[in-house]
């Protein structure tokens, strides 16, 4: 989402996650600050980073209530909140009436789809630069440590690839 949100030109971005690791690879791919949400309020924060206007755009990719409650509540009036998170239980209860006070609009997409062509188009003329992205490198023979790796070690491993030659 933050390299998606560069191409597209997006003037500030800001990355909330938990794990340490994220946060670090978030600032060398370009993200403009990082809040560890165990750390810091939120919410108190990325108003603090946006001098209390709030945001235009936000992404919820986590699929977490807690999450989505806060880019409501830090959303500015007429702002767009996306959902890309499947929430566990596949239901949230959220602050409705402080989005229809904002008259926010709410997006959703299922893993990205139907966006596959802007994508490619984006990273083949090099406005997104995923090279970076990927923190561990798996031979083909060692796909069973790499699903093991990736799936168990999530505070350390950002992306993983399987190297297929």
């Amino acid at each position: 989402s933050l390299l998606a949100l560069k191409a597209m030109g997006v003037s500030k971005v800001i990355v909330v996650d938990i794990m340490e690791n994220r946060l670090k690879k978030a600032l060398e791919l370009g993200a403009d600050a990082v809040i560890n949400g165990k750390e810091a309020d939120t919410s108190a924060k990325i108003l603090e980073l946006t001098g209390k206007r709030g945001c235009d755009l936000s992404i919820e990719t986590a699929g977490s209530e807690v999450t989505a409650a806060q880019l409501i509540k830090v959303s500015k009036k007429g702002a767009v909140v996306v959902f890309v998170g499947y929430s566990p239980s596949g239901t949230m209860t959220l602050p409705i009436g402080m989005a229809l006070d904002k008259e926010l609009t709410f997006k959703t997409i299922f893993r990205y789809r139907n966006i596959y062509p802007l994508a490619i188009e984006a990273v083949s003329s090099g406005k997104a630069n995923i090279r970076n992205i990927v923190s561990n490198y798996y031979e083909l023979d060692h796909i069973q440590e790499a699903l093991t790796d990736c799936v168990g070690n999530k505070a350390e491993i950002v992306k993983g690839v399987v190297k297929v030659s």
